[in-house]
């Protein structure tokens, strides 16, 4: 897969979206400074969001920051094992799967499907994640989150089909659901 090929798919380097977020911050503080000494009223009231607006895009800049190792980590693989991603997901990170050659690609982890013992999906109030276990330890290889219980559910189908067509078996698959466990609990305590 060409360079042009793999940056058109995974999208522009995060560090330069992080970082123009973070001058952002720093250009707001500095304008609102500015309209204080030109116009006092909307100087303060300016002063008065910045803070906010500064934390949001601190924040959101170092996200953004923080996903350029496995950005790189993930375009190099890509390049190194030649792969041409039939799937991919770049919601929350980046999760390439190439299903005609059997690899998957997750964070800059990867492997083959086949080395695949279970996949674990866990669901609660606060995110989806799939977990992909490549031995019998308790941590898993690699970690992916999702913004939907279905979109990981039909995440996890497409490694289960995927596995099942290289080695005619099933994949061992779990689901955790808490937020179903949490609503029972809830629907069955008294008012």
């Amino acid at each position: 897969m060409s360079s042009f090929a793999i940056g058109r798919l995974l999208g522009p380097p995060p560090l330069f979206r992080g970082l123009f977020r973070w001058s952002l911050a720093v250009l707001f503080a500095f304008g609102a400074w500015h309209l204080y000494l030109w116009s006092p009223m909307p100087g303060l009231v300016a002063i008065g969001v910045t803070p906010v607006i500064a934390i949001f895009l601190f924040f959101r800049g170092l996200n953004l920051v923080a996903r350029t190792a496995p950005y790189w980590k993930t375009r190099s693989l890509v390049r190194r094992l030649g792969l041409s991603p039939t799937w991919c997901d770049t919601e929350a990170g980046y999760l390439l799967m190439d299903e005609t050659r059997g690899l998957w690609i997750v964070n800059g982890t990867g492997g083959d499907i086949t080395g695949i013992r279970r996949l674990h999906g866990h669901s609660d109030w606060q995110g989806h994640r799939l977990e992909i276990h490549t031995d019998d330890k308790r941590k898993p290889a690699a970690l992916y989150g999702f913004g939907s219980a279905e979109a990981l559910r039909d995440a996890a189908e497409r490694f289960g089909n995927a596995y099942a067509k290289r080695t005619g078996g099933t994949l061992d698959m779990t689901f955790e659901d808490l937020r179903a466990e949490e609503e029972e609990k809830n629907a069955s305590e008294p008012r």
